[in-house]
């Protein structure tokens, strides 16, 4: 069609709306409804797609769990080191002194150097000497005082009492 026809096109057209304009509200209508209904179907089509990928990400992840698990348990079964409460520990003390302690006397402030370093995780790294005691490079008689205050708070703590405050530290 050639630029004139088109334009006599498009003006016969515009006339007739003019004499009806209810054939143009019907259009106009007809057109609403069917880009509600495009509209429509783009938005399930969205939605399944977001349902279907979400689907896909949750058995990844439940796969991905299910893995980190059986790490979890293979690790522990071959890390057998990482220690209960009631083990114990047998220190060499500045090279001097052999002490044996329970795991839990030397744990029991969570948040201490002590308690991060005998918790069990770190015994097959830890230094040792000849006959297999983890050795701390400390004065002994500095730790002997320091594992009596220790000793002193477990009894007091599994008696329900409280460490006396002339051996709280300050």
């Amino acid at each position: 069609m050639s630029p004139t026809e088109k334009r006599k096109a498009a003006s016969a057209a515009s006339s007739t709306e003019e004499a009806d304009p209810s054939s143009s509200a019907a259009k106009k209508s007809r057109a609403d409804v069917t880009d509600a209904e495009t509209t429509s179907d783009s938005i399930t089509d969205v939605v399944s797609h977001l349902h279907n990928l979400l689907q896909t990400k949750e058995k990844e992840l439940k796969e991905r769990e299910a893995d980190f698990d059986r790490r979890v348990k293979s690790f522990e079964s071959t890390h057998p080191s990482i220690g209960s409460d009631n083990d114990v520990i047998q220190l060499n003390v500045g090279g001097q002194t052999n002490i044996a302690v329970l795991r839990n006397t030397l744990t029991q402030f969570e948040d201490s150097m002590l308690a991060a370093k005998f918790s069990g995780r770190w015994d097959d790294s830890m230094e040792k000497d000849r006959d297999g005691n983890i050795f701390v490079d400390e004065d002994p008689e500095n730790f002997k005082m320091l594992l009596k205050f220790l000793r002193m708070r477990m009894k007091n703590n599994n008696q329900g009492g409280s460490v006396p405050e002339r051996h709280r530290p300050k």
